[in-house]
């Protein structure tokens, strides 16, 4: 699924490189190597991108969005399918410390 984007990208830079050199031969080879180019130079920054992983503002507006869809407390363990629970906790005490939520008990009520 991470590679359609660089290949949807390829395709059109090279549709549109063949119908800008009129279907010549040349202009094929050039339309090739240019979707090849583009395919290759988005890929490269999709992977970079990838790689950093989320944000801490995104982390934020995660625990926030699976707060409100449970109804306002949220424990580290329900962070678990996208967080480690080390990294969840952290994260919750950063937003209890900013004044977002409050702890009570073992969860944090936002």
């Amino acid at each position: 699924m991470a590679r359609l984007l660089p290949l949807f990208l390829g395709a059109a830079l090279f549709l549109l490189l063949v119908v800008t050199f009129r279907f010549t031969p040349l202009g094929f080879v050039l339309a090739l190597l240019g979707g090849a180019l583009g395919y290759l130079g988005l890929g490269r920054w999709q992977g970079r991108l990838l790689a950093r992983g989320p944000s801490p503002q995104a982390l934020e507006r995660l625990a926030m969005k699976e707060a409100w869809r449970r109804g306002g407390l949220l424990r580290p363990q329900d962070l678990a399918p996208f967080l480690p629970e080390a990294e969840a906790r952290a994260l919750l005490e950063g937003l209890a410390q900013r004044g977002f939520c409050r702890r009570e008990g073992e969860g944090f009520r936002f």
